[in-house]
């Protein structure tokens, strides 16, 4: 096991004054990693990797999910991620060389009640041509 440590770090000075910010989290028990680069095709969403009670191909296990990463290597494509439960689907436009981060395996659409169920799948869409993504996966 070992313990995986997370650091933003937001660096900004503005009108002479540093408003910059810093956060870190340490992640504990970490056991495994999946670190990837795809070459996501354009015309339709590509699964990326899913969820389930059981592993798989490209499945990791729900109640094992630390935390994950999708970054977006593209220089001009930006991408659509599709977060998917068995009930809901949300969509975030992630821009050239931005990321997105999960921090829980859990997602909710709802905005009355506030019910959250397992993500199932994560997609990619690129806008435009094909998009170069990278994801890093830590469960235990």
């Amino acid at each position: 096991m070992a313990n995986f440590t997370l650091k933003i770090i937001e660096q900004l000075t503005l009108n002479g004054d540093d408003v910059g910010s810093s956060i870190t989290q340490t992640i504990s028990n970490i056991n495994y990693i999946d670190n990837r680069i795809l070459s996501v095709p354009s015309g339709s969403a590509t699964t990326i990797f899913s969820m389930d009670s059981v592993p798989g191909a490209g499945t990791f296990v729900t109640s094992s999910f630390q935390y994950g990463r999708i970054t977006n290597n593209s220089t001009v494509v930006p991408i659509k991620l599709i977060v998917s439960s068995s009930t809901e689907a949300m969509s975030f436009l992630i821009a050239t060389g931005s990321s997105f981060l999960l921090s829980t395996s859990k997602i909710t659409g709802s905005t009355s009640g506030l019910l959250f169920n397992d993500i199932k799948s994560v997609k990619i869409e690129p806008s435009g041509s094909a998009a170069s993504i990278e994801y890093y996966i830590l469960t235990n």
